[in-house]
């Protein structure tokens, strides 16, 4: 009798679960239910992103690499039975680690992925580059036709030729290696950098990012050799040692290498060249030891 008495007593206590808190019925104890930040919530890529035009040719080379068609919200991975398959124009192309996947044109432009490499085809037709890089170890482009590709951070890779290498060398920095025979340019902020052959650039992941900048006409505009800035306010600009000395005199703008500047009455900044940078890093050769008579 007592044994079935504290059977009930065990289903009665659990069966009340939801008598605990009002309203009755809830079986939620602690935390309550999440609410949403942002009403309605925003949209995510397939609502953001539909399908475009252009079609594209995804291969797997190595495992493990994972593709997410354009409308759709989760990626499968490609198998070893089905190595390829056409996706339009927004589709997620993901390489993990270990993994090798390329993304062919009809025009013959390709790319390929390497390691931990993820990117969005993106569609010419809406203005968009022909692929968007959301991260990046590293990838080679093999264009035959002139087209645009978004690095890491913003910056705009255009390039007719190929091979054209990007990595993620360390932390904050993306490498790109002009390997062909061709030149390449990359927008990268206020500035245009032409990759000649056999040349490499470092790129900063700035935390504002790297996007092109659209220049205000009403700055004033200064060269003096390779230094370009543009300034307004109240500003002393005075050529140095092959590229510009600016000093603050009070309320101003400039920009110039990549950077825009806010400095304070009488602060100042040397613009140089990035081959000058570095001679003024190095250090001075020690003087030639005097000869004894």
């Amino acid at each position: 009798m007592k044994t079935l008495l504290c059977l009930l007593l065990v289903l009665a206590n659990a069966s009340c679960a939801g008598w605990r808190r009002w309203p009755w019925g809830s079986t939620q104890e602690y935390p309550g239910p999440m609410e949403n930040d942002v009403e309605p919530l925003p949209p995510g890529d397939a609502e953001r992103l539909p399908p475009g035009p252009e079609e594209v040719l995804v291969l797997r080379h190595a495992d493990p690499v994972q593709v997410r068609p354009a409308g759709l919200t989760a990626s499968f991975p490609l198998s070893f039975y089905s190595k390829s398959l056409r996706v339009n124009s927004g589709a997620s192309v993901v390489s993990a680690p270990g993994g090798r996947a390329e993304v062919l044109w009809p025009g013959g432009n390709s790319l390929l992925l390497f390691g931990r490499t993820t990117g969005r085809v993106g569609s010419v037709s809406r203005g968009e580059p022909s692929f968007v890089f959301r991260q990046i170890e590293r990838a080679q482009l093999e264009f035959k036709t002139e087209e645009q590709v978004e690095l890491v951070g913003g910056a705009r890779l255009t390039v007719g030729t190929g091979p054209f290498v990007i990595e993620h060398v360390r932390n904050g920095i993306l490498r790109v290696k002009n390997q062909s025979k061709g030149a390449g340019t990359i927008a990268y902020r206020e500035g245009l950098l032409t990759l000649d052959p056999g040349e490499v650039v470092d790129l900063p992941l700035l935390a504002a990012g790297g996007s092109p900048l659209q220049s205000d006409p009403g700055l004033k505009e200064v060269r003096e050799g390779a230094v370009f800035v543009r300034w307004s306010g109240q500003v002393e600009l005075t050529p140095e040692a092959g590229g510009l000395r600016a000093r603050a005199l009070g309320e101003h703008q400039i920009s110039g290498l990549g950077l825009a500047l806010r400095m304070d009455r009488g602060e100042q900044a040397l613009f140089l060249p990035h081959a000058m940078r570095e001679d003024a890093a190095a250090p001075a050769p020690a003087p030639a030891p005097t000869p004894k008579p």
